[in-house]
């Protein structure tokens, strides 16, 4: 303060000092933003965890709540009435449709010939026929249409004799197959 009382600032001495290190803090900041990532997925991971959970819960009581609410009474009369409709099942599955074995024999019948009395034995498989035709080729047409039928296994004519009309009558025994034409399966 020689000079006259001014105060003589001296040039800036301070240096700032830069320490460069090869890579820098690369691998720090990566190892930093790795923990991160890890902590927040491992807190996501536990708040999804406590959710499920908590929805588990929920199902549990919602599963015991409808447990006490069933009625094991009802539900013991409904397996009964199941085992007994597929008792019925088994039992109309096998069932003797007579009307469907009538329309086969009808389908067989040619126009000019008509039947008189029918009597059908399922035990003994036979079906025994009374009936009229205007011809002899009428009747072997009628026994050649029989046999076509696969259900079919003998045909036994008995007699044929001669009406005063000009018609035959005649007696017929037929042997069927009992799977093949009485019982009613469903065709697939």
């Amino acid at each position: 303060m020689s000079e006259g009382g001014l105060i003589q600032l001296l040039p800036e001495t301070r240096r700032k000092l830069e320490i460069k290190l090869p890579g820098e803090n690369h691998p720090v900041y990566l190892a930093v933003g790795f923990l991160v990532l890890v902590a927040l997925l491992f807190g996501g991971l536990k708040v999804y965890s406590s959710i499920l959970k908590n929805n588990l819960t929920t199902l549990d009581e919602e599963g015991t709540a409808l447990e006490k609410s069933r009625d094991r009474a009802f539900e013991s009369e409904l397996l009964v009435l199941n085992k007994r409709f597929a008792l019925s099942s088994g039992l109309i599955d096998g069932h003797i449709i007579w009307s469907e074995a009538l329309v086969k024999l009808q389908n067989l019948m040619p126009k000019q010939s008509q039947m008189d009395t029918f009597f059908a034995d399922t035990q003994a498989r036979k079906i025994e026929l009374k009936g009229r035709a205007s011809s002899y080729t009428v009747i072997a047409q009628q026994i050649a249409s029989f046999l076509s039928e696969e259900a079919v296994l003998d045909i036994d004519l008995n007699k044929v004799n001669s009406l005063s009309s000009g018609m035959l009558e005649y007696d017929m025994k037929i042997i069927f197959d009992k799977n093949k034409f009485l019982l009613f399966k469903k065709q697939l």
